[in-house]
This record gives structure tokens, sequence and C-alpha cells, in this order.
């Protein structure tokens, strides 16, 4: 899959100018169409008779402006959208899935507890990772990434979800020097890893360009998601692939164990497919 029309979440906190960044590099690279989506509720503003509104559309034109100055500059074919969701952040979340199943790449921000301010859901990585049908880049809302893909790790373990993460990621992976495809624990897959676990996706990785090292981990004393982080950290990686398990369950998420440790503790990008 070639990717060729992304969108970024946009909602004007102190992330969001990284997570901007980073999708105009993506557009840049592969020269495709970006599309920014402006999506917050009133969340904790003043309570003001018309304040609320006074700050939404000031923090919209702010990042309008912002966005499109980013992609003027990249030279890229570019759109803002803003979508009505002042009143509720269950809007934000129903307004992105929308938008997200019309493209090719979902870019959304990763949730910062201490600045939390009740305009964006908590959980709307989650809810796009799950209900979107798209993969999703989801970008910490610490650190600085001035590379995206340049040293990979792939967390591999034969499932569904983690096929689909893998050739999702195939055109963030084809200019990689190196990519690392993990196997943790695979005796616990039984013949789901065949003979040598990651060998057999590598080659096909292999078949599309990608340049990849079949690699095995048994740790058991230690949490999935602690030990790709890890691992994150000993290779250098700048980006970690990942299937994301779980389910929408009416208006729960439930997750797994490992994509939920990720998404709370997050160190570099993470595309997460579903």
């Amino acid at each position: 899959m070639a990717i060729k029309d992304i969108l970024v979440h946009v909602d004007n906190t102190p992330a969001c100018a990284r997570r901007m960044e980073i999708a105009v590099r993506l557009a840049t690279r592969h020269e495709a169409h970006i599309t920014a989506l402006f999506a917050r509720a009133f969340g904790n503003l003043p309570n003001l008779s018309s304040g609320h509104e006074r700050e939404v559309d000031k923090q919209r034109e702010e990042s309008q402006q912002r966005f499109e100055a980013m992609a003027s500059e990249a030279g890229l074919s570019a759109e803002f959208r803003s979508a009505d969701c002042r009143s509720s952040t269950d809007l934000v979340t129903e307004n992105l899935l929308i938008n997200a199943r019309h493209v090719d790449l979902v870019v959304v921000g990763q949730h910062d507890s201490d600045r939390d301010d009740g305009s964006v859901p908590d959980d709307l990585a989650e809810s796009v990772v799950l209900g979107g049908g798209r993969p999703v880049l989801v970008v910490p809302y610490a650190g600085e990434f001035p590379t995206l893909g340049e040293r990979a790790l792939v967390a591999w373990n034969g499932s569904r979800e983690s096929v689909r993460a893998v050739n999702d990621a195939i055109p963030l992976l084809t200019d990689a020097k190196r990519v690392n495809v993990l196997a943790l624990n695979p005796s616990d897959g039984g013949r789901i890893h065949g003979d040598l676990p990651s060998a057999d996706i590598c080659l096909h990785l292999s078949r599309h360009g990608v340049r990849a090292e079949a690699q095995t981990l048994s740790a058991r004393d230690i949490d999935a998601g602690d030990m790709f982080l890890s691992v994150v950290a000993d290779d250098g990686a700048d980006l970690l692939v990942m299937g994301a398990y779980g389910q929408p369950r009416l208006r729960e998420l439930v997750l797994g164990g490992a994509t939920r440790q990720i998404l709370k503790q997050m160190t570099v990008p993470v595309l997460m497919s579903h």
C-alpha cells in the first residue's frame, strides 16, 4: 500500500506542532495529500458567556495558519478541516473516525494526563486504532523525533493484528537502515511462528525491498510492553510497529496489556494497526 492520503488530528495542544511536523514530513516523503482536522471540545475553558466559542475559534485560526504555513513551505497538496465538536469530546472521536476511513494513514497524539484540559478524550488514540480501520501513527507528547523509520522495531507474534501492522508499515520501512523483527517468547505461539520465528515475515519484507533481521527473545519476568520499549531504547529505534489488541465495547475500550502499556509509556512514534 502506498501512502498518498494522510490525516493528522489538530487540537492546539503543546505537542500538536510536533505532530503536524511529523505528518508534513511523511506527506513530503511519500508525495501524499495531507488533511489536518481540528477537533476539540470546550473542555476546561473559562466559564464565560461566549468565551468558549471565542477561545476555540482563536485556537482553530492559529492552528490553521500554522498548518497552512508548514504545508505551503513543503509544497504539499493540503487541506484544513474543522469539526464542530465543542459541546462533547465524544464528537471529537466520532469526527476523527469518520475522516480516518478515507485516508491511508492517521496521525494522532499520545494522551498527556498532566496537560489534560478535557478538550480531547483520553482514549482518542485507542478509539481510532481499534475503530478507524486504518493504520495509526501515535506520536508521543514528549521528545524530539528528527527521524522516523530509519531504525525500526517490529513487534511480531504471527497474529492477525501483527500481520496487518507489518504490511501497513511497509511504505515506512522501505528506506530504513535497519529493521529488527522481534518475536517475544515465541514458544508461546506454538506452530504459528514456524521453524524459525520471524524468519518467514522477514523474507516477505525482503521481497518488498525491506532489509529486515529476525530476532527472538525469551523473557518471562517482564511485561511484553516493557520489553519492547527496552529493546527500542537499546536499538536506538525511532519507530515501533505493532498490532493493537483489543476491541471497542459500547463506550468502554478493552485493550490488551501490551497495547495499553505502549500507549501509556511510548518513547518513540508507534505505528499501530488493528
